[in-house]
């Protein structure tokens, strides 16, 4: 097989290849860790950050030096000061990765320091799938005659005091927010400190929960320094506000404890000098002032972390008794109250009380249901005598949500500090009596560590809030999904010039304040360092029509930013690899780049995700998810020639067939929870027709790989039972009325509202007769015209319109596909001169969806299969081993571009003139190449490889 790569191309990739020979030669001989350590036996605790520390004298510059880590749950590295990376490459327990650095670059003669940073999640998220707590490192020095010994029982180790280890979720799919007082961890990176306070790690009890340890399968991510590349503007906070909080942690170690309600109480009392009505804000809850229950004013634009209220206040004490259902793993209860009317705020009725409330979360289903019963108007006294007992006191020393503050906190734009403008130049402030607000745009979507830079005095707190998008007012929009807290906090020591974030975040826009210094600061840098997969872009587009080729570029760009240690839904809310989302997703990679191992990478991490739901019948949310990740698998392999990946987890799947015997009913099988489509089907424990065809589909797959591997027996069992499937999901899910497919059945009824989805995927999947096929293909290019345009209940989302369109393509229909995309795509494209792809049709005047979602990337793959013809596969035949040009377009004059192969880089440029389609194609020497037109191309005379 060759492919025509450039030569400084191929030359790079030698030099990987021989790097990593010589890597692999290194790491064979080292010694693997027989054991992880901590800081206790009992491993890592809720969002715990750990220093690790190696301290070392060379005599002689190093020769050799290289260190392997690897940490439950992440690590960022330092050297001398240098920051290194962040590890290691997502995995179950089960299939641990390591990370390996040269150190020889960041060693110096004399005294160096090696220091670990490592965090332990202490909940499941949808990066970190499980938590323990551990680490490991090991690897050699050698300097002349010297050998230093890396293994980690040579550190020193010592739990972050300036963590804040209650800090609430980030959202559902998240770890705990990032808040960091510095000045109780100073020095932690600085060469000489007092290492009387640190212990020497101690081996984890758990050792049998980790599996053996694999090298890193993916490159190293980018680590580049990306500026803001605009300050919107700069303002002082305004102070007219005084804010009373306190937080109340409930238990969200999963996302089943995260969703559950606690039901708890709160009082304080509010002292006034006068009777007056005052304005103040509140977070959500039930709230009674003096025993009357007090309602929120109605907003024009309701907001998801603040409600506005009218206190009648008498003159005196007046109490505030709450009730509150605490969901989502916190109470981070927010009051404010103007400055200037002379109010106090006390649970125990005291001027200048140190306390602020009280609270009662008892967290026991026997007093929760007590206080659901309760009649709030009894007032607090009365509350505290129904019980008496476990009432916490909150005072203003309790940290607070950095994310909130930054919502809660208003800059006070007609007081303009700095004009709109490039962030060129360092920003300096001589006086700092409110707190600075900036806003800053860092030119596009991205996602990486951010990093501010500067000098700020001790004690300085600098807030980080972040969002994809801007509100109507042109800010950043926090909290466009009230359980999305996009903000992190640093309080700075006085000492560093460099803040840098652990874990990496998705953002464009930034609101940035600097507060709680009443000295001169220099804000010099603000900005993220980019941590993406270093995807090689090869595959280009152009065409005679612009917004195509924008929808190309932002559907790339936006791939590139789902793509990290897994491919991930969205750089911004979630961070997830979902099998659905990776099929379009990996369609893309090979139309662009051709590097399939972060495929595969991603589709050994499904094996352990529905490992539980393979072999014991589980169940899952998105059931049909398993059977995409097998759809991925067939797919990857027919691109890559890796049969020996299928052979691997072969088993994995017959297993999964032979948990669903048991869901058949009525020849047709029954699932609990699946996606299928962000639309209003009625999915929920029920037979669904889309499902019955992903189902049969992977039993087709199933089928091939039985008879590749040479196991008849199994083939002829999955044969048997499609063909039975088919027979029954057309006898009794098939419409001959309306000539389509129901959606499904539940409870034994046929459902009565149906979505094109039940049709379009039997059809594609070949569930479909024949027969039946022209008149689905005509319905289907009417029911597009219009598919509504409430977000998540038009007749099709993104999501499933690559089936759609996979589908149309397949029947020639490209003018219907182009049409569509243009309407529906065309504003993600001239939404901003960088755009990325949106997880709905509206994102931008909706409350609901990502503006960076790669599932919606796919119009890509297709300019790349069809548009430009070069038949990569994906629910139709494909030869890897023939290069198939097949264009088709009924609304472009020409086209162009570059499109990867298994074989390599295709180049094709195709242009009508007249009668005559003239198409030039350069293609990897050697290889076999067939092209034959489609559709209106077609009936063209063709013109192949002309010189004109």
């Amino acid at each position: 097989m060759s492919a025509s790569i450039k030569p400084e191309i191929l030359g790079k990739r030698i030099r990987i290849q021989i790097l990593s020979l010589l890597l692999f030669i290194g790491l064979a001989q080292s010694v693997f860790p027989q054991k992880l350590y901590w800081i206790r036996a009992e491993g890592g605790e809720r969002n715990e950050y750990v220093f690790f520390r190696k301290e070392f004298q060379l005599q002689n510059e190093a020769q050799r030096a290289e260190i392997h880590l690897y940490v439950d749950s992440r690590y960022n590295l330092y050297v001398n000061g240098h920051y290194l990376g962040f590890g290691p490459v997502r995995s179950y327990h089960a299939h641990p990765y390591f990370d390996t650095y040269d150190l020889l670059p960041f060693l110096k003669k004399g005294k160096n320091v090696i220091t670990v940073l490592a965090m332990n999640n202490g909940m499941e998220t949808f990066q970190l799938f499980d938590n323990k707590g551990g680490a490991a490192f090991w690897g050699e020095i050698h300097s002349g005659t010297e050998r230093i010994d890396l293994d980690i029982q040579s550190w020193k180790a010592k739990k972050s005091d300036g963590y804040d280890a209650s800090t609430p979720r980030f959202s559902f799919a998240k770890g705990p927010i990032e808040s960091w007082d510095v000045r109780k961890d100073k020095g932690w990176n600085a060469e000489k400190i007092s290492l009387e306070e640190w212990q020497s790690p101690l081996p984890v009890g758990n050792q049998a929960d980790w599996g053996e340890m694999s090298q890193r399968p993916i490159p190293y991510l980018t680590k580049e320094d990306v500026r803001a590349l605009r300050l919107m503007g700069a303002y002082p906070l305004k102070n007219k506000e005084d804010f009373y909080t306190f937080r109340v942690l409930t238990p969200d170690l999963d996302i089943g404890q995260y969703s559950v309600g606690h039901p708890g109480l709160a009082y304080t009392y509010i002292y006034s000098p006068k009777k007056q009505k005052v304005n103040a804000a509140l977070w959500w809850g039930e709230y009674f002032l003096n025993g009357n229950k007090i309602n929120p004013k109605k907003t024009e634009t309701p907001s998801y972390h603040r409600q506005e209220f009218g206190l009648e206040l008498h003159t005196g004490w007046n109490e505030l008794l709450i009730r509150n259902k605490v969901i989502w793993g916190t109470w981070d209860f927010y009051l404010s109250i103007p400055s200037n009317l002379g109010l106090a705020v006390s649970p125990s009725k005291k001027m200048d009380d140190a306390d602020w409330f009280h609270s009662f979360v008892p967290l026991e289903s026997a007093l929760e249901k007590e206080i659901d019963k309760l009649d709030v108007k009894i007032g607090i006294e009365k509350a505290k005598e129904n019980f008496p007992n476990q009432w916490r006191s909150h005072n203003r020393q309790e940290n607070t949500n950095p994310a909130k503050d930054l919502a809660w906190m208003e800059a006070d734009l007609a007081k303009p500090l700095f004009p709109s403008s490039a962030f060129l130049e360092p920003l300096i402030f001589e006086e700092n009596p409110t707190g600075i607000c900036f806003f800053f745009d860092m030119g596009e979507m991205q996602l990486g560590q951010f990093f501010v830079e500067g000098d700020f005095p001790e004690g300085s707190i600098i807030d980080i809030g972040f969002s994809e998008e801007l509100n109507q007012e042109g800010l950043p929009w926090l909290y466009k999904r009230h359980q999305v807290g996009a903000g992190l906090r640093f309080v700075a020591d006085g000492d560093q010039k460099r803040y840098q974030s652990f874990k990496p975040y998705g953002a464009r826009y930034l609101k940035v304040t600097v507060r709680n210094n009443q000295t001169p600061f220099r804000l010099e840098n603000i900005g993220m360092i980019r941590q993406v997969y270093p995807f090689e872009t090869l595959g280009s587009f152009s065409s005679s029509d612009p917004l195509l080729d924008r929808i190309w570029e932002a559907s790339w760009r936006t791939l590139l930013l789902c793509a990290e240690d897994s491919y991930t839904d969205t750089p911004f809310r979630e961070r997830g690899l979902y099998a659905g989302d990776m099929i379009p997703q990996m369609a893309i990679t090979q139309a662009v780049s051709g590097d399939m191992r972060l495929v595969k990478h991603s589709l050994n991490l499904f094996q352990d995700m529905y490992r539980s739901q393979m072999w014991e019948g589980a169940t899952n949310r998105h059931e049909d998810y398993i059977f995409s990740s097998l759809i991925a698998l067939d797919e990857y392999a027919k691109l890559s020639g890796d049969w020996a990946l299928v052979k691997e987890h072969y088993q994995n799947y017959k297993s999964l067939i032979g948990q669903y015997q048991s869901r058949y009913e009525n020849g047709l099988v029954k699932t609990e929870s699946i996606f299928i489509e962000w639309t209003t089907i009625n999915k929920k424990d029920a037979v669904m027709t889309a499902f019955e065809a992903l189902y049969y589909y992977s039993l087709q797959r199933l089928a091939e790989w039985a008879d590749h591997f040479g196991f008849q027996q199994d083939k002829e069992a999955y044969i048997q039972e499609a063909t039975l499937l088919k027979e029954n999901v057309n006898s009794k899910l098939w419409d001959s009325s309306q000539q389509n497919y129901v959606d499904g059945i539940k409870a034994g009824s046929i459902l009565e509202e149906k979505h094109i989805t039940s049709t379009i995927w039997p059809t594609l999947m070949g569930v479909t007769e024949p027969k039946d096929q022209e008149v689905i293909i005509d319905w289907l290019k009417e029911e597009i015209l219009d598919i509504g345009q409430d977000t998540r209940k038009e007749k099709i989302s993104p999501y499933s319109s690559f089936y759609l369109f996979a589908l149309l393509y397949k029947f020639e229909q490209s003018e219907s596909v182009e049409n569509f995309i243009r309407k529906h795509w065309g504003p993600m494209a001239l939404h901003n001169d960088r755009p990325t792809i949106w997880e709905n049709f509206d994102v931008v005047n909706s409350d609901i969806g990502t503006s960076s979602h790669a599932w919606s990337g796919h119009p890509l793959f297709f300019f790349a299969t069809e548009t430009l013809g070069v038949n990569l596969g994906f629910f139709k035949d494909f030869n890897p081993d023939l290069i198939e040009i097949q264009p088709q377009s009924e609304t472009l004059s020409w086209a162009k571009g570059t499109v990867v192969h298994p074989l390599g880089p295709v180049e094709v440029d195709w242009r009508i003139e007249g009668e005559n389609l003239f198409l030039n194609y350069s293609a990897p020497p050697g290889a076999m190449v067939s092209v034959k037109p489609k559709g209106k191309l077609g009936k063209l005379n063709l013109v192949l490889n002309s010189t004109r």
